[in-house]
């Protein structure tokens, strides 16, 4: 079985999204950008769903900033 799972960073944490969307507007000149949102995804196969859920909160998330 493959687990999934979705890590976003908090506002004010998320300062490649802050990059990524200057860049943008900059570079390719996207004037009506306001925010981007960079979401990393990961799957996981091969661990019991005990296992994965005890990795959540510390392998696949930093909890202060996500």
């Amino acid at each position: 079985m493959v687990s999934r799972i979705y890590v976003e960073k908090r506002p004010g944490f998320d300062v490649e999204a802050r990059q990524l969307a200057g860049e943008l507007c900059t570079i390719l000149g996207i004037d009506g950008l306001s925010r981007v949102r960079l979401i990393n995804r990961y799957d996981v196969e091969g661990i019991s769903s005990e296992l994965f859920d005890q990795c959540v909160p510390t392998v696949f998330s930093e909890p202060q900033a996500d």
